[in-house]
C-alpha cells in the first residue's frame, strides 16, 4: 500500500488520498513556485490505522458514529474524547509503516520536523474547521515521530472536533485527514498575504508562524496596489515576541521543538520587509495567482542568514527605508480560497496614484470622507452648527465646540496632535480627522469639495464630480480575546451614544469619563456668571441623567467620573488657566453641582460610581475638595472611591501625602503630564515627532516612579492617556512596573487587549527562564 506522497510528485489520481489543498500545493511546486517541500502521509494510512483500532474505539463510542452523542451532555462528550484519544495515542504503529516513514524523513535532511494536518470533509467544507487543528513538532527519532503522527490523528477525537462531526452527521472514516511532514528550520520571518479586488495586504513578523497565527504579536502591514504592487500604505507593528526551533538533544525523543523568545529591542522599530523584499513577495504572489487565480490567502515563511538592522521608521511618500540586507528566500506553506483575516482590504476612496495631496498633516481619526468644505477661522464669531456631512476646516477645536461640530463629516485643523482635544473628540464621534495641517484655513477655500483621508493624514482634490459622504467604520465589532489578562483594561468615554458598543467590549469598566466633553454642549450655552437658578437645576438633572446611563450600562463594573476641568478658551498654556481643582477654590459652584449629581446616583443604589479629581496642583486643593465630598455625604459610602489625576509633576513627589489625606487611587494622564514634564504643547505635533512624547526616557521614569509609589502605598494606579496606544512598546514596561489598569479609547481596546496579553506572556516567559538559572 502506497501512503507516502512527495509533495513535488503528487499525481491527479492521488488527489483523493491527499486532499484538494495538498494536490494544489503539489501542482504549484511542480510549476516551480516556491512552496516549502516535504512529503504527505495520505488519508489511506489513517483509515488503515483506525480500522485496526475499530473494536476499541467502538467500545467507547458504538459504531464510531458521533451523531448519537448528546450535545448538552458535556461530561459524556469529554469522556468519549479523552478515552478515544488515549486509544489512538497508546496504539503502536505498524513496524513496516514506521520504517518506511523514517526512510522518507531521512531524505528531508532535517533534525527537526513539523507535521501539519490538512483536512477535507464531504461537501468540500474544509475551511470552517481549520481553527480546530494545530501542527505538531518533533525531532527525527523514531519514538518522537510516531508520537507526533498519532497526536495529529488523535485530534479527530478532541471534544470540539466531536461536536463538529456530530453536527455534520459524520463518522471518522468520512473525514479525509492527511499529514504534511516538512523540515523545521529557524525562520527569518513569516506572514500571510490576502488578495482582494481592492489590493494585496501583506502581514509580517519575526520568526516562525505561530506568533502571528496565534495573535501573539501585532504584525507589520503593507497594503499594495493589486495590479502594480505599489506600496499604498504601511503600518509598523509591535513584534517583540517570536518563535524558533529549540536546541535539543537529538538522541532523546522530543515532541515539543519550538520555543518562544524575545527579539532585540531595536526590532520593535524595524520593518520586517524592505522594498526589495516586498516587490519580490508581490511578484511571487502574482506567479501563484497565474496558476491558481481562485486563491485569496497565502501563508509564507522566509529564510535568511542576517536580520536587517536599519529599517527604522522614516516614512516618506509611501515608501519605506532601503535595507542593505540581502533579500530573503520566500516559501509558501498554505493557501485558502477565502479571506481568513478579519482585516481584509476593502474598496475605499484612495485616489489615483498620480494624484498628489493638497495638504499633509497628522492622521488623528481614521476614515475617509469626500464632501464640501466649511472654513471656520474663528469660533469666537461662529456660533452656527457645521452643516451635516461637511468637512470642517479650522485652526483648533476645544471641548466647547462639540455642539457645533458633532454633525461634521470630517475635520481638518491647523493645530493639534494625536492627543489634542480635537483628535480625542473626533475619534469618539467617529469623524475622520487630519490635524496639524499648516495654513489649512488659508489654502482651502470655502465650499470646495475635497477628499479627507484620516487614515494617512492627507487631503486630496475630489475624486468624483458628484459629492459623496463616507463615514468611517466605527469599530463596532467586539474583539474576541482568547487569552485572559491579569491587568485590568478599561475604556475612556464621554458621550452616552458610545455606551451601546463600549459596554460589550472585553473591558473591566470605564477608566475615564470625561465630564468637560460630556457636558460641553450644556456648558457652552451659559457663562459661569449665569449659572444660577434655574440653570443649576438643569445642570444637575442633565448630569444625573448622563451618569445614570453609564453606571446602569456598566454595573457592576466601575465607572470613574472625572470632574470638570474647565479653562479659558483663548488660553493655550495649560499652566496659565485656572483649571482643575485650583478653579474650585475660587468658585466651587459647578463642583458642588457635580457632587449633587453624584449623590443622586449613589442614592439610587448604584455602587459602581467613583470620582477622579482633575489637574490637582497641591495637597491643600485635594483637602478642600475632600471636605466638600464629606459634606455631600459621598465619603460615607465604602464603595465610593476618590482618586486624583497625575498630570502635574509635583504629584510624583507628594503622592504619599495625598494618600494620607484620603486619596484612594491615581490615574496617570499621560497627555497633560507629558506637556508639563517635558515643556511641550499637546496641540503642536512637532514636539512628539522629535521624541518629546510620553515614550521619552524621562517620562518613562516618571510613570514608573508613580506606579512604584502607588504600590508602596497600597493604592491602585491606572494609565488613562493615549500613550499606550501611540507607543505599544510602553505596554510591556507598564506591565513589568506593575500597573493595575490601562484605560484607552474604544477603537483601541482590541489591539490594547492583545498587547497586554502578549506582554504578560513575555513576563511569564522571562520568569520561567530566570528560574532555570
Amino acid at each position: 500500500m502506497n501512503y507516502i506522497y512527495w509533495l513535488s510528485q503528487i499525481q491527479y489520481s492521488e488527489q483523493f488520498l491527499v486532499g484538494d489543498k495538498l494536490f494544489i500545493l503539489s501542482q504549484l511546486l511542480q510549476h516551480e513556485c516556491p512552496v516549502l517541500p516535504g512529503f504527505v502521509l495520505g488519508n489511506n494510512l489513517l483509515q488503515q490505522f483506525l480500522a485496526d483500532l475499530k473494536a476499541e474505539l467502538s467500545a467507547v463510542n458504538p459504531n464510531n458514529h458521533w451523531k448519537k452523542l448528546a450535545l448538552d451532555d458535556y461530561q459524556t462528550l469529554q469522556s468519549v474524547a479523552i478515552r478515544s484519544r488515549q486509544i489512538v495515542n497508546q496504539a503502536l504503529l505498524n513496524p513496516t509503516w514506521q520504517a518506511e516513514i523514517e526512510q522518507a524523513v531521512q531524505q528531508l535532511n532535517s533534525d527537526l520536523l513539523i507535521l501539519e494536518p490538512f483536512i477535507t470533509i464531504p461537501g468540500g467544507q474544509p475551511h470552517s474547521i481549520s481553527s480546530l487543528w494545530r501542527s505538531h513538532t518533533c525531532n527525527q527519532t523514531p519514538e518522537a515521530l510516531a508520537t507526533a503522527i498519532k497526536l495529529v490523528w488523535s485530534e479527530l477525537f478532541i471534544a470540539s472536533s466531536l461536536l463538529y462531526w456530530q453536527k455534520l452527521g459524520l463518522t471518522s472514516d468520512q473525514v479525509n485527514l492527511s499529514i504534511l511532514v516538512r523540515p523545521l528550520k529557524a525562520a527569518y520571518a513569516s506572514g500571510i498575504i490576502e488578495v482582494s479586488e481592492a489590493g494585496v495586504q501583506i502581514k509580517a513578523s519575526w520568526g516562525l508562524e505561530p506568533s502571528l497565527l496565534q495573535g501573539d504579536v501585532e504584525p507589520d502591514e503593507y497594503c499594495l496596489d493589486r495590479h502594480t504592487g505599489y506600496i499604498l500604505s504601511l503600518h509598523l507593528g509591535h513584534k517583540n515576541y517570536a518563535y524558533r526551533p529549540k536546541s535539543i538533544d537529538l538522541n532523546t525523543p522530543s515532541i515539543d521543538c519550538i520555543e518562544a523568545y524575545i527579539p532585540g529591542e531595536d526590532l520593535a522599530e524595524t520593518y520586517v520587509l524592505d522594498p526589495e523584499a516586498i516587490a519580490l513577495l508581490f511578484q511571487l504572489t502574482q506567479d501563484i495567482l497565474e496558476q491558481q487565480p481562485q486563491i485569496k490567502y497565502l501563508a509564507w515563511t522566509a529564510f535568511k542568514p542576517d536580520i536587517p538592522k536599519s529599517n527604522k521608521v522614516e516614512l516618506v511618500a509611501n515608501h519605506i527605508p532601503q535595507s542593505k540586507s540581502t533579500t530573503p528566500n520566500f516559501y509558501f506553506t498554505r493557501f485558502n480560497n477565502q479571506l481568513i483575516s478579519t482585516a481584509a482590504i476593502t474598496e475605499d476612496l484612495t485616489p489615483s496614484l498620480s494624484v498628489q495631496p493638497l495638504l499633509i498633516g497628522v492622521a488623528a481619526a481614521s476614515g475617509k470622507v469626500q464632501s464640501e468644505v466649511v472654513v471656520v477661522k474663528d469660533f469666537q464669531t461662529h456660533h452656527q452648527p457645521i452643516p451635516a456631512g461637511s468637512i470642517l476646516v479650522t485652526k483648533i477645536i476645544n471641548p466647547q465646540h462639540i455642539s457645533l461640530i458633532k454633525q461634521a463629516g470630517g475635520i481638518i485643523t491647523e493645530m493639534g496632535g494625536k492627543n489634542s482635544h480635537g483628535a480625542i473628540i473626533a475619534r469618539e464621534l467617529h469623524i475622520p480627522a487630519v490635524v496639524n495641517v499648516t495654513d489649512a484655513t488659508k489654502i482651502i477655500q470655502n465650499a470646495v469639495t475635497v477628499l479627507l483621508d484620516g487614515d494617512n493624514g492627507k487631503v486630496y482634490p475630489a475624486t468624483k464630480h458628484q459629492q459623496a459622504q463616507f463615514r468611517p467604520a466605527s469599530n463596532s465589532h467586539t474583539p474576541s480575546p482568547t487569552d485572559p489578562i491579569a491587568t485590568k483594561l478599561m475604556v475612556n468615554l464621554f458621550q452616552p451614544a458610545s455606551i451601546a458598543v463600549a459596554s460589550h467590549l472585553p473591558i473591566d469598566g470605564v477608566g475615564l469619563l470625561r465630564s468637560e466633553l460630556m457636558l460641553a454642549e450644556l456648558l457652552a450655552s451659559q457663562t459661569f456668571a449665569r449659572w444660577q437658578e434655574p440653570f443649576q437645576r438643569e445642570f444637575v438633572a442633565t448630569l444625573t441623567n448622563s451618569l445614570r446611563q453609564f453606571t446602569a450600562a456598566f454595573t457592576p463594573r466601575p465607572v470613574f467620573y472625572r470632574s470638570l476641568d474647565c479653562y479659558a478658551e483663548e488660553s493655550l498654556n495649560p499652566v496659565s488657566r485656572s483649571r482643575g481643582t485650583y478653579g474650585y477654590l475660587s468658585d466651587p459652584t459647578l463642583f458642588d453641582l457635580e457632587l449633587k449629581a453624584l449623590k443622586n446616583i449613589t442614592a439610587e443604589g448604584y455602587a459602581n460610581l467613583n470620582l477622579i479629581l482633575p489637574f490637582v496642583r497641591s495637597v491643600e486643593e485635594f483637602k478642600f475638595c475632600y471636605r466638600r465630598l464629606e459634606n455631600a455625604g459621598l465619603t460615607a459610602q465604602s464603595s465610593f472611591q476618590v482618586w486624583i489625576m497625575a498630570e502635574v509633576p509635583s504629584v510624583i513627589m507628594l503622592l504619599p501625602e495625598y494618600v494620607r489625606a484620603g486619596v484612594q487611587g491615581i490615574a496617570i494622564g499621560t497627555n497633560d503630564l507629558t506637556q508639563l514634564f517635558l515643556g511641550v504643547n499637546r496641540e503642536q505635533a512637532q514636539f512628539s515627532d522629535r521624541g518629546l512624547n510620553a515614550n521619552h526616557p524621562a517620562m518613562q521614569k516618571a510613570i514608573a516612579e508613580i506606579i512604584k509609589t502607588a504600590k508602596a502605598n497600597n493604592i491602585e494606579c491606572c494609565v488613562c492617556g493615549q500613550a499606550p496606544v501611540e507607543h505599544p512598546s510602553l505596554i510591556d514596561q507598564l506591565i513589568q512596573w506593575g500597573v493595575d489598569t490601562i484605560s484607552v479609547e474604544p477603537e483601541a481596546v482590541g489591539r490594547t487587549y492583545r498587547a497586554i496579553a502578549r506582554a504578560e506572556r513575555r513576563m511569564l516567559l522571562d520568569e520561567v527562564r530566570s528560574s532555570r538559572y
